[in-house]
């Protein structure tokens, strides 16, 4: 080998190697703490306030969206039969939406029949928070309130993995959220 390939082998092996530590830590980076962070927000469709920590005790689907996100309109169908499914066991789904038109969001939820909790996010702060890249972003959180499964986008996949986690989650003992 000529000193030329050689250099070319450590190069492409350098960049191989930059590229997959740059993507492994990508995904970590976003959830160094275990923990759920707290947040309150105003509901979407009525009166009062939704006060993330009241919840501890529950497993908790937190999704970020906006009325005009395709994936987000394919989350949304699935969102709710699992709420309904799981809802008797402890599962709590909350919306956060992050749309700048109130009205487009509140038709959203309207026009897809959504029961479970929206609040708006109107400046985007939790969502900065919760480093949102994307939507829609989910994180499954325990009954302790640490983040045990996150993705952003939605497809079929993600359903059999969310469906399991939950699944998981609401399996273990009451005592799991002291």
């Amino acid at each position: 080998m000529t000193y030329n390939n050689i250099f070319k082998a450590a190069a492409h092996g350098a960049l191989l190697l930059s590229a997959a530590l740059l993507l492994g830590a990508c995904g970590e980076q976003r959830f160094l703490a275990p923990d759920a962070a707290d947040f309150s927000l105003p509901l979407l469709a009525a009166p009062g306030e939704f006060t993330l920590s009241e919840h501890r005790g529950e497993v908790v689907y937190v999704t970020f969206w906006a009325s005009w996100c395709v994936p987000c309109r394919e989350e949304m169908p699935f969102l709710s039969a699992l709420w309904q499914r799981h809802r008797d066991e402890g599962l709590l789904v909350i919306g956060v939406n992050v749309d700048e038109d109130i009205e487009a969001a509140r038709a959203f939820a309207k026009d897809f029949n959504i029961e479970f909790p929206l609040v708006w996010d109107e400046d985007r702060s939790v969502s900065k928070l919760y480093r949102v890249a994307g939507y829609p972003s989910h994180y499954v959180l325990d009954r302790r309130g640490k983040v045990r499964y996150s993705a952003l986008g939605f497809t079929e996949t993600d359903s059999l993995a969310v469906s399991q986690e939950v699944g998981t989650l609401l399996a273990e003992p009451g005592d799991a959220a002291d």
